[in-house]
C-alpha cells in the first residue's frame, strides 16, 4: 500500500497583496495632503487617501483571516482555526484604523484615553459576560473536552452533577445534551468544575451511578 504525502496547506496571498498595495498607495497620498490647512485639494487628498486605506486595509486585513483560518484548520480544528481568524482581523483591523487616524492628523493619545475610560465603563457593566469569554477562549486552547465527548459536570453553583454530551463549545456557553435535554452552561462554571470522562459506550443517560463511573 503506497502512502501519500499530505502536502501542507499554503498561503494564497493574491486579493490580500492588492488589497495591501492599494492601501500603502492611499495612504502615501493620504499623508502627502493636509487635512486641516493649505488648498483644498489637499485636503481632499487627505480624506479621500485615508478613506481609501481604510477601506482597502480593512479588506486586506478580512482576506488575511480568512486565510489564516483556512490553513490553520487542519493543525488547530475549526474552534481554533477561527480564533486564530478573529484575534488576527481584530488586531490587523485596530491597526489599520489607527493609522487612519493618523493620516487625518487625530491625536491618538487623546482617543486611548478616552478609550480607556469606555472600556472599563464597559468591563465593569459586562464583568459576567467579559469572564465567560475569557473562559471559553482559554477552554478553546485547553480542550479539556471536546464536542462529542460523554462527561460528568461537578460545579457547586451547579447544584449537583451535570451528566451530558458536549454538543457545541462558544465563546460564552457550552452546550450539552442531558437526561433532562439540552442544558447551556456558562464558560466560567465549566472552567472551574471537575470534569469525569466516560468511555464512548458508558450510557451516561442511566441512573445506576455504577453505568456512570
Amino acid at each position: 500500500m503506497h502512502m501519500t504525502a499530505r502536502l501542507p496547506v499554503r498561503l494564497r496571498l493574491g486579493k490580500f497583496t492588492v488589497f495591501a498595495s492599494v492601501a500603502t498607495a492611499a495612504g502615501v497620498l493620504s499623508w502627502i495632503g493636509d487635512p486641516a490647512k493649505g488648498p483644498v485639494w489637499t485636503r481632499i487628498l487627505a480624506w479621500f487617501g485615508a478613506l481609501v486605506f481604510c477601506v482597502a486595509g480593512l479588506a486586506a486585513t478580512f482576506r488575511l483571516g480568512e486565510e489564516t483560518r483556512r490553513v490553520t484548520l487542519s493543525v488547530l480544528g475549526d474552534s481554533r482555526a477561527g480564533l486564530a481568524r478573529v484575534s488576527v482581523v481584530l488586531v490587523g483591523g485596530m491597526l489599520v484604523i489607527l493609522v487612519a487616524l493618523t493620516l487625518v492628523r487625530v491625536p491618538i493619545g487623546q482617543l486611548i484615553l478616552g478609550g480607556a475610560v469606555i472600556g472599563a465603563l464597559l468591563g465593569i457593566a459586562g464583568q459576567q459576560t467579559l469572564a465567560n469569554v475569557f473562559a471559553g477562549i482559554v477552554m478553546l486552547y485547553a480542550r479539556p473536552f471536546a464536542i462529542g465527548d460523554q462527561v460528568t459536570i461537578r460545579s457547586g453553583p451547579l447544584g449537583g452533577p451535570l451528566v451530558g454530551v458536549v454538543q457545541q463549545i462558544g465563546l460564552l456557553y457550552v452546550e450539552m445534551d442531558s437526561k433532562e435535554g439540552r442544558v447551556s452552561v456558562p464558560n466560567t462554571q465549566m472552567q472551574l468544575a471537575a470534569i469525569t470522562h466516560h468511555a464512548p459506550d458508558v450510557d451516561t443517560f442511566s441512573d445506576d451511578p455504577a453505568e456512570n463511573a
